[in-house]
């Protein structure tokens, strides 16, 4: 279902509430708290619209649920009783403890234990579902039953309490996730089990938690994925709180991963027992400990990002907070507690240092009691008292008896005022350092400290998972080399991280607060356009001056030593005026490097992403070999040096050169909208130009909408590209000639379906293969796979200047090979293939070499026009018929599935692989819609 819009209720006024862990030994303590509510605006990546109507026809009614009278708002209370599903286009809202299944009550044989997993439910959440909590809400997911909550990085799903904002404490419970996985009793008195199969332990959180844990280190609870959680933490009584996520007996067949917990009163995540291990946690604002474990924990964990609040001066009550809290101590031990943590990045702030805390100052983890903990690549930092803290447990209180803890450190990065160490010493300590730590926009380390000089062999518990740590040769949550952070876009806006502020520059100019600024000129330095600012174009905006003409290979090397980097930030909006573009010169890079939640898009000035040719576009140059017209072979012959004259205006200069591994940056998920300004006959911009682009470039998760030209086209080059989104182009959407050399594979071409005829003389084919007649470049070769191209009236129009076209057109002396694509809705032929008439009397005909394997069509004028391919397998005549394509842009036809051909790529000297796929066209048959590659980082509505 489409995502109709959420409807938020004013907050109620909530009361005071009493009680939280306390100090070292979790004395009682007491805490008063102001609900009011929050106002402010709502997260930009998940606004709120105003009501609108639901769908009542489209909702399953339940006796747990009650929905408001267009059902657009449903409210869950009770026990959920049955299988279900929470979808996205409703807003969710938690009254009281909502039970899933009834696995929490006592059992007392293994008969009990196999009566709850058979009568265990599942309740399942789309991606993209808000899940809002009344002050007294809290999920509560008992063993046997599951919760699939398995949200994307465009798509996350996230609870938080009633209000718009995501800035409040304590204002509702939190998500508690029981399992029969084992828990070890405090004193040393091993697995609640014992000899036997049941387990009871009495849960913190409330009394309607009741009881979990088991004897099945196996157990599953589910999936979480791609999940935030904020504003909980919600005071059950006395050392009775609920934690963001709590895992009691949690087995380590569930699934925890890319979790984000913010703003919680108590713990961020908080392990009692059990195996289940996580990666990819970001935990933010947390007002008491962020990783805890305790009670005979198994695990793993493997990429944290841990960052108290930046601004907040003391800990509520008696919390105290640290960032990691491992707790077997004095008589509560429980030396079966057993855990590796890695590549952790840990930021304290002033909360932490507060003298006047009632618990006093805080370290940055604390390691107490009889357990077993190994730290790998971890850093911390801004905990003055000092980094890291390590206890014995004092078993009798009297020192008579004294249980070590097992600390072992490796790599270890500390920048905390009064030392690494309060308290006692690790078992092991290898590189644990100090060292003043900094953060990149991607909260990478940006010390040469935080690069290894290898890799540590990291080893797992061996909880029967068989988790395997990533073997990392850096310290921190972020590898210094990534272009992005794994937690960008998904997690909740301004959250992580401080903003990054506009840098002046000669070529920048903006408004008083720097909300709109405007790029012009040239851009002679490194510079970041950074998020949170609308971003223009004013005119042919150059990066680096790597156009100009080179005679030699000093001069080559001189216009990359004078090369310049621009990076874009995830989310950022560039538009240009109407003579806007962007020209990348070769020597330097454009990095733009998106997310699946926060594309980067570059459109015109204009609303809406309606327009065509309403600026330029990209243009990327790069000094990877170009081949010339008429088989005159590469400019720079046996030479050095190239200067070819590129296409896009008489500022576009010179391109081209010797090295097919050259480098002009990364285009990831960014969106290319509205462009294709004309500079002249035959010489036009597409929306992505790429002149003499090397194969180190990457280009992938790439849509192109509207354009007046191509959308993406080649002039030589080596550069490599997968995952296009191409969509109402006027003219051809994959073009390459002038002896490009690579491998393309999953686009998705769709023509306009709502425009009648092109614009002027544009002859608007799918792919444009050209080297043709007197203008042959023989050493164009090119591997194309998984291609879904999808015509519309615009390209069957025998009244516009250029008549109806085929899907695609493989011209003249060519090499190419196409595997695994369907073409529909051209009705001139789903392919036309032409060799090269150099003369133009047919006295010298170099010919094309094109091998289609496993093509499908459903083209009217019939599958070729033309000639038919040199090499067909599973192609041709006997496969024009239907081609029918569901919400995921996935062929429904059992002729889309076929046998994994074996795809040769060319051999460019970039080491491309192709995914050697079964199936026909660009999304796997099967695929739902909200797990298909472009889905929600496209233009909205560009594949409706």
């Amino acid at each position: 279902m489409k995502r109709k819009g959420l409807v938020v209720a004013t907050l109620i006024a909530l009361t005071t509430l009493a009680g939280c862990s306390g100090g070292d030994d979790g004395d009682d303590v007491t805490i008063n708290i102001d609900n009011g509510g929050d106002g402010g605006t709502t997260d930009p990546n998940d606004p709120t619209p105003p009501p609108v109507d639901g769908d009542c026809d489209s909702v399953v009614q339940a006796g747990f649920v009650s929905f408001n009278d267009d059902c657009s708002v449903g409210t869950l209370s009770g026990q959920v009783d049955s299988d279900y599903v929470l979808t996205s286009d409703v807003q969710w809202r938690l009254s009281g403890t909502v039970r899933v299944g009834e696995g929490n009550e006592n059992v007392s044989s293994a008969a009990d234990v196999q009566a709850l997993r058979d009568n265990g439910v599942t309740l399942e959440i789309e991606p993209g579902t808000d899940i809002r909590a009344f002050d007294d809400g809290t999920l509560l997911v008992t063993r046997g039953s599951r919760l699939i909550a398995d949200g994307t990085a465009a798509m996350p799903i996230t609870f938080s309490s009633l209000d718009e904002n995501y800035d409040g404490l304590g204002e509702w419970g939190g998500v508690v996730i029981q399992g029969f996985a084992p828990q070890y009793g405090q004193g040393g008195t091993g697995a609640c089990f014992g000899d036997g199969e049941v387990c009871n332990v009495e849960g913190e959180g409330g009394t309607e938690v009741a009881v979990y844990g088991g004897n099945d280190p196996a157990d599953n609870s589910g999936i979480i994925r791609y999940v935030r959680i904020a504003e909980g933490g919600l005071v059950a009584g006395p050392n009775n709180e609920l934690n963001g996520l709590t895992l009691q007996g949690v087995g380590h067949a569930t699934t925890i991963e890319y979790v984000q917990v913010h703003n919680n009163l108590d713990d961020a995540v908080e392990w009692f027992g059990g195996t289940v291990d996580a990666r990819y946690l970001v935990l933010t604002g947390t007002d008491d400990d962020d990783i805890d474990y305790d009670e005979g924990y198994m695990g793993n964990i493997q990429y944290a990002i841990i960052q108290k609040d930046q601004e907040k001066a003391t800990p509520t009550g008696s919390n105290d907070p640290r960032a990691i809290e491992a707790n077997s101590s004095d008589d509560e031990y429980v030396p079966e507690t057993n855990a590796v943590l890695a590549n952790i990045t840990i930021i304290g702030g002033p909360m932490v240092n507060s003298e006047e805390a009632e618990a006093g100052r805080q370290p940055g983890m604390r390691l107490r009691g009889a357990l077993t903990t190994s730290i790998y690549n971890t850093s911390v930092q801004g905990f003055d008292t000092g980094c890291i803290r390590i206890d014995d447990a004092d078993v009798n209180g009297d020192g008579s008896i004294i249980e070590p803890s097992n600390v072992v450190l490796e790599n270890i990065l500390n920048d905390c005022a009064e030392g690494i160490y309060t308290h006692e010493m690790p078992e092991s300590a290898s590189n644990v350092t100090t060292q003043t730590l900094t953060y990149s926009a991607t909260m990478a380390i940006n010390e040469s400290a935080a690069r290894l000089a290898s890799a540590p062999v990291i080893t797992a518990v061996n909880n029967g998972s068989g988790f395997v740590f990533d073997q990392t040769d850096y310290v921190g949550a972020v590898d210094p080399d990534a272009s992005t952070g794994w937690w960008e876009g998904w997690t909740l806006p301004n959250t992580l991280g401080t903003a990054q502020e506009v840098q002046p520059a000669d070529f920048v100019s903006c408004n008083a607060d720097s909300t709109v600024c405007t790029i012009s000129g040239t851009v002679d330095s490194d510079y970041t356009l950074v998020a949170g600012v609308e971003w223009r174009l004013s005119g042919e905006v150059l990066v680096g001056t790597g156009n100009q003409s080179v005679s030699s290979a000093a001069d080559v090397q001189a216009v990359r030593d004078a090369g310049v980097t621009l990076t874009v930030r995830p989310g950022v909006d560039v538009k240009a005026f109407d003579d806007g573009s962007l020209l990348v010169t070769r020597g330097s890079k454009l990095v733009a490097n998106g997310s699946a939640a926060s594309p980067i898009t570059f459109s015109s000035l204009d609303d809406g992403f309606d327009g065509i040719g309403e600026w330029g576009g990209i243009i990327l140059q790069g000094f990877a070999p170009q081949y010339g017209q008429g088989g005159t072979g590469p400019c720079f012959g046996s030479g050095t040096v190239c200067n070819v004259v590129g296409e896009g205006g008489t500022v576009v200069g010179n391109y081209g050169g010797n090295d097919p591994a050259d480098n002009s940056g990364s285009l990831r998920y960014v969106r290319i909208a509205e462009g294709g300004l004309v500079a002249g006959p035959n010489n036009e911009i597409n929306g992505l130009t790429l002149q003499g682009v090397g194969h180190a470039t990457v280009l992938e998760y790439i849509q192109v909408h509207g354009n007046l030209d191509d959308a993406v086209e080649w002039f030589g080059g080596t550069a490599n590209a997968r995952y296009l989104v191409l969509t109402n182009n006027d003219d051809d959407d994959i073009d390459f000639d002038e002896g490009y050399k690579g491998n393309i594979q999953y686009a998705i071409v769709r023509k306009d379906p709502n425009k009648a005829a092109p614009t002027g003389s544009n002859d608007p084919r799918a792919i444009e293969a050209n080297s043709s007649d007197d203008e042959y470049a023989p050493e164009t070769d090119a591997v194309l796979a998984n291609i879904l191209i999808l015509g519309s009236p615009m390209n069957n129009n025998d009244d516009s200047d250029a008549g109806a076209q085929p899907g695609m057109r493989l011209r003249g002396a060519l090499t190419t090979a196409i595997y695994n694509t369907a073409v529909r809705d051209f009705n001139e032929g789903c392919v036309r293939i032409d060799d090269a008439d150099v003369n133009g009397d047919g006295s010298n005909v170099v010919n094309s070499d094109v091998t289609l394997v496993n093509l499908l069509g459903e083209c009217s004028g019939g599958f070729y026009t033309h000639r038919s391919a040199d090499v067909e397998d599973n192609a041709g005549e006997s496969n024009n018929s239907t081609v029918t394509i569901d919400d995921a842009y996935a062929i429904t036809e059992s002729a889309a599935l076929v046998t994994a051909p074996g795809i040769v790529p060319v051999d460019n000297g970039s080491g491309f692989t192709f995914d050697d796929t079964d199936f026909v066209g660009a999304v796997e048959p099967g695929t739902a819609a909200n797990d298909a590659w472009w889905a929600g980082w496209i233009i909205p509505g560009s594949l409706d």
